[in-house]
């Protein structure tokens, strides 16, 4: 029996389903966030939407953001609220599950746009690699704009690739307006559209360039009316994130790294085992190939880079090199048994990959214990030491209306007051920012330890104090 025999044609189904629960796996094992746009972007103004008080970030100050998907994560959990679903743990678990739900959509045209390009023996091996890869689980589940916005860009590839061979309104409508939407969710997403366009006009695909642009307008002029309705002037989201990004303002805030930095920092993130077939399927110099390429190498010439900017080329990887792959196995793989080996081995090795082998969540032990303190009934505020405010604690893992203190340095001056003030109840110390003689002299006691971050609140007693001393000098904690 080959490979291909088989397979069946319900795989095709479960695959997107297997990514929902993996994804949401992953996210509830490692806790913690990826990089600080998880809170930031999306997940304190929405729930500022929803609960009427976030912590507001420089990029919201400044406009660089639209509210098109704090919007909708805020109607979900104001839905949360509606429902008695509040604490920070369970509207975490709701918003990992949408974010993995909306993945699975990217997932079936991920499929769909293989079996169409490669057939669908390719198309099962794409699907499968990608909700299973560790490099790409880190991030399917979690509100970033860079894994959201790969769904509509998938889609708007698939139509790209109808259009190109069968001309119509249709299909470039629908290319025109995902691609749109990718844009809504994060600006970058229109350098995409630079390859899909040469594509369409080199293959005189006129009717789809004017359904194209008729969908990326329609989409364009919503996004412009919700800037207008919620920034007061139209597109000024998109102009603020222009002038920030690409006229360098960006690299000055955040620095820079060399050209070559992204070439060397995808080997920690493709899966390497696709690696030469990866390299044969660029020979085809299609579509996917030309996105893939434009889009690496625009993202090269801009200074500041980060690895959470490459996500979007994650599925296209594993697109381009699923067709040469399938061959291979096809080729020499000829049993049932041994190919399931291989699966097991590979979902084994990438499931590590995400859960063990990859470094914890960063800010795991400082959001573990925020959300920790905004259960206790005494709390009355709340100070961070020894964290950038932007870097770790927001309001979403609190969940509390009650004045919050972040002070990046360790020095104590400008904590004098506020640990004298009795409104703040509870400091949050991380990587020993502030010394326990300090906070002891103003009335503290430790009241729980999580690694490097230790909590500590307003001595209620003596002998709470007491216990605070056995709790410090325990090398484990409570």
């Amino acid at each position: 029996m080959t490979p291909s025999s088989s397979l069946k044609p319900a795989w095709e189904r479960w695959i997107p389903v297997v990514g929902v629960v993996l994804a949401v796996l992953v996210a509830v094992l490692k806790r913690g966030r990826q990089h600080p746009d998880e809170l930031f972007q999306f997940l304190e103004p929405a729930h500022g939407l929803a609960f009427g008080y976030w912590l507001v970030t420089w990029e919201w100050v400044a406009g660089l953001r639209n509210w098109a998907v704090p919007g909708v994560l805020g109607g979900v959990l104001a839905l949360c609220g509606k429902v008695g679903l509040v604490h920070p743990w369970a509207m975490a678990s709701v918003v990992w599950g949408c974010c993995a739900a909306v993945q699975a959509w990217g997932t079936w045209a991920l499929f769909r746009l293989v079996e169409e390009r490669d057939g669908r023996e390719a198309a099962l091996l794409a699907s499968a690699v990608h909700v299973t890869w560790g490099g790409w689980l880190l991030y399917a589940a979690r509100p970033l704009a860079d894994s959201l916005s790969v769904v509509p860009l998938l889609g708007s590839l698939l139509w790209a690739w109808r259009a190109r061979a069968r001309d119509g309104l249709r299909e470039g409508f629908w290319c025109g307006a995902l691609l749109g939407l990718a844009f809504v969710v994060r600006y970058p997403s229109a350098v995409f559209g630079g390859p899909i366009a040469v594509s369409l006009l080199r293959a005189r695909r006129w009717r789809s360039v004017a359904g194209g642009a008729v969908g990326v307008g329609v989409v364009l002029l919503g996004l412009g009316l919700l800037d207008w309705l919620t920034w007061g002037a139209l597109w000024h989201s998109a102009w603020k994130y222009f002038e920030f990004n690409v006229l360098h303002k960006g690299a000055d805030a955040f620095g820079t790294k060399p050209w070559w930095w992204y070439f060397t920092s995808l080997a920690g993130m493709v899966p390497l085992l696709l690696a030469w077939h990866f390299g044969r399927g660029l020979a085809r110099r299609d579509l996917l190939v030309g996105a893939f390429a434009f889009y690496l190498g625009v993202m090269t010439m801009l200074t500041h880079k980060e690895l959470r900017f490459m996500a979007p080329l994650l599925p296209l990887f594993v697109a381009i090199a699923a067709g040469p792959a399938w061959r291979t196995l096809s080729q020499r793989v000829l049993s049932r048994r041994a190919l399931g080996g291989l699966v097991g081995v590979y979902a084994l090795s990438s499931l590590a990959a995400a859960t063990v082998q990859m470094p914890g969540s960063v800010s795991r032990e400082q959001i573990d214990a925020t959300v920790f303190v905004g259960q206790q009934p005494d709390l009355t505020g709340f100070i961070v030491a020894g964290q950038q405010e932007w870097n770790a604690i927001g309001r979403f893992h609190l969940h509390r209306d009650v004045p919050l203190l972040v002070r990046p340095n360790k020095d104590l001056q400008d904590l004098d007051g506020p640990l004298t003030d009795p409104k703040f109840s509870h400091v949050l110390v991380i990587k020993d920012a502030l010394r326990a003689q300090k906070l002891e002299a103003d009335g503290f006691c430790v009241l729980r330890r999580w690694g490097p971050a230790v909590l500590w609140r307003r001595c209620p007693s003596p002998s709470f104090q007491r216990a605070s001393q056995e709790r410090l000098s325990s090398p484990s904690g409570p």
